[in-house]
């Protein structure tokens, strides 16, 4: 889990007491219902098996099978109860939206097994000192489980979620709704005893135990993501960044019915801070998230725009040439005559002033048939930058542009013989030398005899 107080604008979250249907519903997508019901079944064969037995009791060997089975069952569960309490204290309301799984819970279970002896340990030696400390022990350490699974879900140690200071800090950051966090986690822990106990005597043995391992899984997983998301609305207070908004995930993944790319989160964001006037800060966030992924088109376009709707001339035209080369660079040529257009209303003399970019936007100009701004970009280029690398295949590419789409061809014969007689031997004196001769015998076929 990340670890940042950078905060994004996660506003207006609903309150985790105020979501419990939703929460009880989380289990059944299909990615995860399907890890409670082949634990039923495999429970279930197991038992149909042993229970056959010749003496009528239940074999041994199976018996043993079983509790080893049952043992690698709970590890699995518990892993993926983990990973859904980090993901949805990320903000990934679905499992489509989760990230790329990795191995950082794969001794998650363990180190509960762990915290949870730990606290008996104590719980035992206050019993044995008097009765009453190990009640008040007992109540203390129920009281402190949540709060210590949700610290080993966002630190991944054992060390953490039993210190007792980072496990009180966990419980503060909650405040006064941690208490009533407790008691909906107590309940659930009821819950598994509570559908077995209702069915006791009204189903076979077999279906019983189906019922059983499935309900044991099912309310785990609630639980879990009962707790997640309660470090999701508390997420400023503990101290780190989701990396999406729940709210607005849950919304259109409903309607979508699919997982957003980041890249759709963000403009959606973005789009609410805008509607709540937060334009500053909707800048920051795209800012931030450009420093580490500098020629993400959709991420530049949004800077652009937001410097546009702010109104600041001298910012758009300082990051103008910045967002033409991210453009170019990603492959969305088919934007960057617009974006070329808005810099040149905004001040008639723009020009690309980075010499190593000036040739690679104008070439991307010019695959888009954006021919007459290809022109504008590289124009004046061999005076800016007399000495540059570029300036030889620069002027080749204004020649063909004027020969090929602009019907001028004396002036491109001017730039092709300047090339061939001050670049002699270079690829765009080589070029330069291929586009006059067509010239010149298209011009002598033309003349008339």
């Amino acid at each position: 889990m990340r670890d940042s107080h950078s905060e994004k604008p996660f506003s207006n979250i609903t309150p985790f007491w105020q979501r419990l249907p939703q929460f009880f519903l989380y289990p059944l997508q299909g990615r995860l219902i399907w890890h409670p019901a082949v634990y039923a079944l495999i429970g279930t064969g197991l038992w149909l098996l042993g229970s056959h037995d010749e003496d009528g009791g239940f074999s041994p060997f199976i018996l043993t099978i079983a509790i080893l089975v049952g043992i690698g069952f709970a590890i699995d569960l518990t892993r993926q109860a983990f990973r859904i309490l980090e993901q949805t204290s990320l903000g990934n309301l679905r499992c489509a939206d989760f990230d790329e799984a990795d191995d950082v819970h794969k001794m998650s279970p363990y180190k509960l097994l762990l915290i949870m002896i730990v606290q008996g340990f104590f719980v035992g030696v206050l019993a044995s000192i008097h009765p009453m400390l190990g009640l008040l022990a007992t109540a203390i350490a129920n009281l402190m489980l949540p709060a210590s699974i949700m610290v080993l879900g966002h630190t991944h140690s054992f060390t953490d979620a039993i210190n007792p200071v980072r496990v009180f800090k966990m419980i503060k950051a909650c405040g006064w709704p941690y208490l009533a966090l407790w008691v909906f986690g107590f309940i659930l822990s009821q819950c598994a005893p509570i559908v077995i106990m209702l069915f006791v005597g009204k189903l076979p043995l077999t279906v019983l135990i189906a019922v059983a391992i499935f309900a044991f899984a099912y309310f785990t997983l609630v639980s879990f993501n009962l707790m997640g998301y309660t470090m999701y609305q508390y997420h400023h207070e503990i101290g780190y960044s989701p990396d999406r908004d729940f709210e607005i995930n849950a919304l259109a993944s409903s309607r979508n019915n699919r997982p957003l790319s980041d890249d759709d989160i963000l403009a959606q964001q973005v789009g609410a801070l805008i509607r709540d006037g937060n334009i500053d800060l909707a800048m920051e966030m795209i800012w931030e998230e450009l420093r580490y992924d500098q020629f993400n088109p959709q991420l530049s376009a949004h800077y652009a725009k937001l410097l546009l709707l702010k109104g600041d001339k001298a910012k758009q035209l300082e990051y103008a040439p910045r967002h033409l080369f991210t453009l170019a660079r990603a492959g969305k040529a088919g934007r960057i005559g617009e974006a070329w257009q808005q810099a040149r209303r905004l001040d008639p003399a723009f020009k690309i002033e980075n010499p190593d970019h000036v040739l690679e936007i104008a070439a991307a100009a010019a695959s888009v048939r954006e021919y007459q701004i290809a022109l504008e970009i590289v124009s004046g280029f061999h005076k800016r930058a007399p000495r540059h690398k570029d300036v030889a295949a620069a002027l080749v590419l204004a020649g063909k542009l004027l020969s090929d789409h602009l019907r001028q061809d004396a002036r491109a014969l001017t730039l092709f013989n300047h090339v061939i007689a001050q670049w002699p031997g270079s690829p765009a004196a080589g070029e330069a030398q291929q586009y006059k001769k067509v010239i010149e015998a298209m011009t002598q076929g033309s003349q008339p005899a």
